[in-house]
């Protein structure tokens, strides 16, 4: 492949918080776009956190530079470098020229920038969220968290064959409740957690098939931060991760914090009987205990932040377990 050095000078001589929008010929285009952000607080002595973003399907709006301003407030935030591939005339941002590409581009931005390589993310919305897993997951050596949005997938389709190598790996669903969530929701979530990924969610009330849902910054910058501690935690070596799912649960909020009450959705078979609860860490050392309770509402203890588990045992001795970041 032939990179456009002239302009990887050019990048270099650049002050922080850059857009830019550039391309280079790659196989039958002259000139594959993509758009590029560098935070304010980027670092060449640094190694940096790289996330890429997938754009959605709709020619009409979105491209590679249309998504990456979408995303700036977000990449500043979290102080990301952001890098986006375009999908070409078609929009789509899965067609083989478009995986090729994207795998051009994470190569070259690696060349541009100082980048920590286990601290690089795929991010995207609609198609851009179905490529997310598609594209992630058949390169699952390069990524260490994902952040599906509205992915426009159906059931678990985009993900056969390569499902198995969403374990041990992070991923943060947010997802509309108007949003056929019963195809592009809780299908995928039961086959990433049967498959030993950790997996967090945010299903939105009354919310469709959109990126402009209320609070979108700091949705999305929750999920990132769940993403990238559970990345952090999983460095180091952590034991019993890998349950038996017996039943699904959620923990509302999440994230929370210590000494807050947190509520746990139960399915009613289990919520209607006795069951223990485990607060983990992220090594499987037990920290609290709660013993035959019958109602879905505990108190933290006072830990440290971070990211931890709750387990749930039934008395017949099904049970479940799901992350929860405690955040200071």
């Amino acid at each position: 492949m032939r990179l456009l050095f002239f302009f990887f000078l050019i990048s270099l001589s650049l002050s922080a918080q850059v857009r830019i929008d550039g391309d280079f010929a790659f196989q039958t285009d002259p000139a594959k776009k993509y758009s590029l952000y560098i935070p304010s607080a980027y670092d060449e002595n640094t190694p940096h956190r790289l996330m890429i973003g997938f754009h959605p399907f709709n020619t009409n709006r979105w491209d590679a530079e249309s998504w990456c301003d979408t995303l700036i407030q977000f990449a500043e935030t979290n102080n990301l470098i952001l890098a986006c591939p375009d999908g070409g005339v078609d929009g789509q941002v899965d067609d083989p020229i478009d995986t090729a590409f994207t795998t051009a581009l994470i190569d070259s931005v690696f060349l541009w920038y100082n980048i920590n390589a286990e601290k690089v993310y795929a991010m995207g919305f609609s198609w851009g969220g179905r490529t997310t897993y598609s594209y992630g997951l058949n390169h699952s050596d390069r990524f260490r968290g994902f952040l599906p949005i509205g992915a426009a997938i159906e059931g678990t389709n985009q993900v056969t064959g390569v499902i198995q190598n969403a374990e041990n790996k992070p991923f943060y669903l947010v997802h509309g409740s108007q949003d056929n969530p019963n195809v592009r929701f809780y299908p995928i979530i039961e086959a990433l957690e049967n498959t030993g990924a950790l997996v967090n969610s945010q299903l939105m009330s009354g919310v469709g098939h959109t990126i402009d849902f209320p609070n979108r910054n700091t949705i999305l910058t929750t999920a990132f931060i769940w993403i990238d501690s559970v990345n952090c935690a999983a460095l180091t070596p952590v034991i019993d991760l890998a349950p038996t799912v017996d039943f699904q649960f959620e923990i509302y909020p999440n994230p929370t914090r210590a000494n807050q009450s947190i509520q746990l959705q139960l399915p009613e078979r289990i919520q209607s009987g006795a069951y223990q609860v485990r607060l983990e860490s992220v090594n499987g050392r037990s920290i609290n205990n709660w013993e035959r309770i019958n109602q879905p509402q505990i108190i933290l203890p006072n830990v440290a932040a971070g990211i931890y588990y709750l387990r749930i045992i039934t008395a017949d001795g099904q049970q479940s377990i799901k992350s929860v970041l405690i955040q200071q």
